[in-house]
C-alpha cells in the first residue's frame, strides 16, 4: 500500500475581538449641524437659508442633510409649502460635546483560529475539515495522539496581532479590527486535521492551500512511520471514512509565493524607503528618532556591547526631549548578557528627565529589529538589521525598511503589544496597553482615510528621476515567513543572493547549485559565516569565485531572488517579523547591492 492516512496536530483558539465601521463626518457636516442647532429657538432653517449661509451646490447641501437625518441628529418639519430642518435632542447633545460628529459603530465578535503544531502556521478553523479526539477514540487501538504526526512546536499562547489577518469582518460595511483580546482560549490534543499521504508521489491530500509547504515534512515522517501506521488498519479505515466527504484536491499550479503565504500586511514604497548598508540604515533610524513625538517603541535583537551603548544613548536623548520610550531587548550571547543588561538599566539612571522609559529586566526572545514612533506626520515604522550598531558595521549588507502606512503601523504595534504581554509577572503590562491603544487609533485613521493604501505615483527614483519609483513591501509575521522563504527559494531566477550567518558558504553553495535555473548565463551570490561565494553558470557548467565581503551579520538573514528581497530576523517559530520588497524597489536594490552602495 502506498497510501497512508494520518493526522496533523492542532491547537484551537477562540479569539474575541471588536470590529468597527463608519467614518468621522466632514467639517462641512459638522458646521451644517451647528448652523441648524443655532436656529433651534427660531423654529429651524430651510434649505434656502442654509444655501445662503454656506454658498455650496444644492447637491452637496442635500447630501449633508440626508447624512444628519439618517444619524438622527436632524429632523424635518413641513409648514405650508416649506420644509424646515430642526436639531433633535441627540443632535443637540452631539454639538454640546464639542467633538466632531462620527457615526462609528462597534461590535464584538469571536473567531476560531487553529495553529498546526509542525511549523506553527495559523488559519481559520472554518477553512479546514477538522476531526475531534472523541470521534476517533473508539477506532484507535491506542491513544489518538500516537496515531498523529509528531508535534514539533509547543506554543499554547497566541499573539493577538499575529491572528489579526485571519479575523472575519464585513466587506459590505468596510469593517476594520479595532481591538483584539489577548486572552484567547486554547485547546490542545483535541482537534486534528486528517490527511492522506501518497508515499510514492509525495502528494498530501487534505491540506489547505496555505499549508502546502508542509507536504514534504509530512511525507517524510509518514515514510519513516509507514509500518506503524499500517499496523492499525481499523484506524486507517476510519480516517478514510471521515475523509470521503471532504474535498481532496491537490494544488499543482500555484504561480506565486503569495498564494502560499498570504501577506500579513502590504503597502506601496519607494526606493527612498529601503536602505541596504548598515550605515544608511543607522542614518534612517537616527532621522526617525529625531522626528519622534510622544512615544517610541524600540525592539533590538542580538544586542552586543557597542549596540547596547548606542541604544542607551539614543533613548536617553529621547528622554531629554520628553519622549516616552519602550525598549524590548534581547541578546544571544549569554556571557555578555549581564553586562548588556546593566547598560540597558542605565537608561533609567536619571529620574529627573521628563521622558519615561520601560524595558524588560531579563533578556527576551529575539523577535525583530524595529522602531515604531509617533511623528508630526503620523506613525512611522522601521524594520531591519541596519537600525542599530556602530560605525564598524556601516559597510555590512544589512537592509532596513521604512513604512509610513498607518494601517501597517497599527498591525505591527499589535504584534509588539503581544511580545510585551509574553514577559513574566506583568512586566510589560504598561507598554502592551500603550501600543494596543495606539494601534486602535491608527487602524481607525487608516480605515477612514479618503483613499487608504493609495499607490504612490509620480515619484522619481533617487538615482534616475526619469523612472517612476514605486514598489511594494510585504510584511510577514511568525512561521508565515518560513513558508514564504521555502517557496521563494524554489523559484527559478538569474539573480540570487542569500546570507546565513550560522552556515558555511560551501554548504550554501552546494544547496544553491541544485535550485531550478532558467536558460542562459546565471549568477548567484551566497554568504555564510566564513565569507562569500559568487556562482556563475553557462549551460550545465558552474564556476565559483570567492568574493571579498564581510560575512553577514547575525542579526539578519537575507534571500533575494530576481526582484524580490526577503529579510528575516528572529525565530520564525514565534511571532517574529520579516519583510519582502519587490517591484522597481527590488530591481533597483540589485543595482545598489552589486555597486556596493
Amino acid at each position: 500500500m502506498t497510501i497512508v492516512r494520518t493526522l496533523v496536530p492542532l491547537n484551537m483558539y477562540v479569539v474575541t475581538y471588536q470590529l468597527a465601521y463608519g467614518r468621522p463626518y466632514s467639517k462641512f457636516e459638522e458646521l451644517l449641524l451647528k448652523a441648524i442647532n443655532e436656529s433651534a429657538d427660531t423654529g429651524g432653517r430651510t434649505s434656502r437659508e442654509l444655501g445662503d449661509i454656506f454658498k455650496v451646490h444644492v447637491r452637496l447641501l442635500t447630501e449633508g442633510l440626508v447624512t444628519l437625518i439618517q444619524e438622527g441628529w436632524v429632523a424635518m418639519e413641513q409648514r405650508g409649502s416649506e420644509i424646515y430642518y430642526l436639531v433633535t435632542e441627540q443632535g443637540r447633545a452631539t454639538v454640546a460635546s464639542g467633538r466632531r460628529p462620527s457615526n462609528l459603530r462597534v461590535r464584538t465578535s469571536h473567531a476560531k483560529i487553529v495553529r498546526e503544531r509542525l511549523t506553527g502556521q495559523m488559519t481559520r478553523a472554518s477553512d479546514l475539515t477538522l476531526i475531534t479526539v472523541n470521534a476517533l477514540r473508539r477506532a484507535a487501538n491506542r491513544a489518538v495522539h500516537k496515531e498523529a504526526l509528531q508535534p514539533r512546536l509547543i506554543r499554547t499562547k497566541i499573539n493577538g496581532g499575529e491572528a489579526e489577518r485571519l479575523l472575519p469582518r464585513s466587506d459590505q460595511h468596510q469593517e476594520w479590527v479595532r481591538w483584539i483580546d489577548s486572552a484567547a482560549r486554547v485547546s490542545q490534543d483535541l482537534h486534528y486535521l486528517p490527511v492522506r499521504v501518497d508515499l510514492h508521489s509525495g502528494n498530501v491530500l487534505g491540506l489547505p492551500y496555505q499549508w502546502q509547504h508542509l507536504a514534504q515534512m509530512i511525507c517524510h515522517e509518514a515514510r519513516e512511520r509507514r509500518e506503524e501506521f499500517e499496523a492499525d488498519p481499523a484506524f486507517q479505515a476510519e480516517l478514510q471514512r471521515v475523509m470521503q466527504d471532504s474535498t481532496e484536491a491537490v494544488i499543482d499550479d500555484v504561480p506565486t509565493v503569495a498564494h502560499w503565504a498570504v501577506p500579513y500586511a502590504q503597502a506601496p514604497i519607494t526606493c527612498a524607503d529601503l536602505t541596504l548598508r548598515g550605515g544608511h540604515g543607522r542614518a534612517l533610524a537616527e532621522g526617525l528618532l529625531a522626528r519622534a513625538e510622544g512615544s517610541v517603541l524600540i525592539v533590538t535583537g542580538n544586542l552586543d556591547e557597542p549596540t547596547a551603548v548606542a541604544t542607551k544613548d539614543a533613548v536617553i536623548a529621547l528622554r531629554r526631549r520628553g519622549v516616552h520610550c519602550d525598549v524590548l531587548w534581547s541578546c544571544d550571547d549569554e556571557a555578555a548578557a549581564d553586562s548588556i543588561q546593566r547598560r540597558v538599566t542605565a537608561i533609567r539612571a536619571d529620574d529627573s528627565l521628563p521622558g519615561k522609559v520601560q524595558f524588560n529586566r531579563a533578556r527576551a526572545e529575539w523577535v525583530a529589529d524595529m522602531i515604531i514612533t509617533v511623528t508630526a506626520d503620523g506613525p512611522v515604522a522601521a524594520i531591519g538589521a541596519g537600525l542599530f550598531g556602530g560605525a564598524e558595521r556601516d559597510g555590512e549588507l544589512r537592509p532596513a525598511l521604512r513604512l509610513t502606512d498607518p494601517g501597517i503601523a497599527a498591525a505591527l504595534a499589535r504584534v509588539c503589544a503581544g511580545w510585551w504581554e509574553e514577559l513574566p509577572a506583568n512586566e510589560g503590562a504598561l507598554p502592551a496597553h500603550r501600543w494596543k491603544h495606539l494601534a486602535e487609533q491608527w487602524a481607525g485613521e487608516a480605515a477612514t482615510a479618503p483613499a487608504p493604501n493609495q499607490t504612490i505615483v509620480g515619484v522619481g527614483c533617487p538615482d534616475n528621476p526619469s523612472v517612476e519609483c514605486a514598489g511594494r513591501a510585504i510584511v510577514l509575521v511568525g512561521p508565515q515567513q518560513a513558508a514564504f522563504q521555502t517557496n521563494l527559494s524554489a523559484e527559478a531566477g538569474q539573480r540570487y543572493l542569500r546570507t546565513e550567518s550560522d552556515g558555511r558558504a560551501d554548504r550554501l553553495v552546494a544547496e544553491t547549485t541544485h535550485l531550478p535555473d532558467a536558460v542562459g548565463r546565471l549568477y548567484r551570490v551566497v554568504g555564510g559565516a566564513d565569507g562569500w561565494r559568487t556562482l556563475h553558470r553557462k549551460g550545465d557548467s558552474w564556476s565559483v569565485e570567492v568574493t571579498e565581503a564581510p560575512p553577514p551579520s547575525r542579526s539578519q538573514r537575507l534571500l533575494a531572488v530576481n526582484g524580490q528581497w526577503l529579510v528575516t530576523c528572529g525565530d520564525p517559530a514565534r511571532s517574529s517579523v520579516a519583510f519582502c520588497v519587490e517591484g522597481h524597489v527590488g530591481e533597483h536594490a540589485w543595482v545598489r547591492a552589486m555597486n556596493g552602495s
